[in-house]
């Protein structure tokens, strides 16, 4: 087990940073730093417990980023992480920490056994700008991929009488993100003026140091994004957050028995989201948060959002959710922005197939088989194909999604449907593209 400790916030005029050291009493250390200048006009209007949550979501990410899987995994995957987070009032945190464990335990994979302990906060007092005074009817996280660039168009073509603000955020050491956010603002701006805001893409990194591994996978990121917009939230007396999300990827239907724990982000999983909202009730924090695509393939999210905005067609080129964006190295065609064979990847071109796709891949499915030295290219790709291959019912899914942690059996048959729907869109499209020995795999 990796005992960790996290210290207290310390804030550098400077620099605009604040800073927050996590060690291992075992030894080893590292810091996390955060752009929290942006921030502090929000994090001034905030309660001491939205703050707290903000502090715990980034260390989170800093702890998943600090101690390496592979190396300290008990099970080739799972790492046991004993935590301590510096809070304002233990007592009440103490009341949440069994749902703060499940929820981490769930996000991340891993064994998490949290604790509390007493710290205040001092941060400078910044006024927040006029820009954020007016009434906003949600809080949306735009990342920069292609289901958060539906939410927005969505939204604003709905709503030309309402507001909504934006919140992101970025690791220079995750490539491209901060590029993608930036191509989609300002067209945004250009097409819908005036109907929203946003906050500039707050960076939250770990120290590098010299010789020292990093884990590669980003599990935790995206809870992040709920810390950074639950301040935005409460800072502007707004009540709703909006994480825009296919279900396919929400519910993270495993293409393999071996995949249950391995499977990407589960920030949106309605089993997150409850306990998200649990914790938060406990609190005191009246802010609600959902996923309004939670039925949705990502297929009928295009569909749809282009039904009713054109302008869809001309930003996607600008979104990115590749997986595997720090691989470039061993991709084909070095040039281009996705992979194209991680799962977000194979979701995203299933969901366009039926228009022209202007993004660029940096290999093709067809070119990973029979190609040994390309395995560790097409292990999300094979995995995919053998899901396709092998029969399964509707009531096999229904018992898995129930292994997988869904609670709320009122919504489980329709759960059922966007996993069958994933299939059916899944298999037109590698009926499509794929060649003969893909096809053979796939069963189609």
């Amino acid at each position: 087990m990796k005992t960790i400790s996290i210290s207290k916030l310390t804030y550098d005029k400077s620099s605009g940073t604040a800073l927050i050291n996590i060690e291992e009493t075992s030894g080893g250390s590292s810091t996390l730093n955060i752009d929290l200048e942006t921030l502090l006009p929000f994090a001034n209007l905030v309660s001491k417990e939205v703050f707290d949550f903000f502090i715990i979501s980034a260390s989170v990410y800093g702890i998943d980023r600090f101690v390496e899987r592979k190396q300290n995994s008990v099970d080739g995957w799972s790492r046991e992480l004993k935590v301590s987070f510096p809070v304002h009032n233990p007592s009440k945190w103490n009341a949440c920490k069994a749902d703060l464990n499940r929820l981490l335990s769930f996000l991340t994979g891993d064994y998490w056994d949290v604790g509390f302990r007493n710290e205040t906060f001092d941060i400078p007092k910044i006024p927040l700008d006029k820009e954020y005074s007016v009434p906003f009817e949600q809080v949306n996280l735009l990342s920069g991929g292609l289901d958060s660039l539906i939410g927005a168009l969505d939204f604003l073509k709905q709503n030309p009488k309402k507001r909504v603000l934006f919140v992101s955020h970025y690791d220079p050491q995750m490539r491209g993100v901060l590029k993608d956010q930036g191509k989609i603002i300002p067209s945004l701006v250009k097409i819908y003026p005036n109907q929203f805001a946003y906050i500039d893409s707050i960076k939250v990194t770990l120290q590098r140091e010299a010789g020292i591994g990093r884990e590669k996978t980003f599990r935790s990121r995206s809870i992040l994004f709920v810390g950074l917009a639950l301040i935005a939230a409460e800072a502007t007396k707004t009540k709703n957050i909006i994480i825009p999300e296919n279900g396919t990827v929400s519910l993270n239907f495993p293409l393999s028995a071996s995949r249950r724990s391995s499977c990407s982000t589960r920030t949106t999983h309605p089993y997150v989201l409850e306990i998200l909202i649990s914790i938060w009730n406990k609190l005191s924090i009246n802010t609600h948060i959902s996923n309004p695509y939670e039925f949705k393939t990502k297929g009928q999210m295009v569909q749809e959002c282009l039904k009713n905005n054109s302008n869809l067609l001309d930003l996607i080129e600008h979104s990115n959710s590749c997986g595997k964006r720090g691989h470039v190295k061993d991709w084909t065609n070095r040039n281009a922005n996705h992979c194209g064979v991680c799962m977000p990847c194979i979701y995203r071109q299933a969901s366009l197939l039926t228009l022209k796709d202007k993004s660029k891949y940096g290999d093709l499915i067809n070119n990973l088989f029979p190609i040994k030295e390309k395995r560790d290219k097409s292990q999300d790709s094979g995995a995919m194909l053998d899901f396709l291959n092998n029969p399964i019912t509707k009531e096999e899914i229904k018992q898995e999604l129930i292994v997988g942690g869904v609670k709320n059996l009122s919504k489980l048959n329709q759960y059922v449907e966007v996993v069958w729907r994933t299939r059916e869109e899944l298999k037109l499209w590698t009926k499509k593209v794929g060649n003969s020995t893909v096809k053979a795999k796939a069963g189609v």
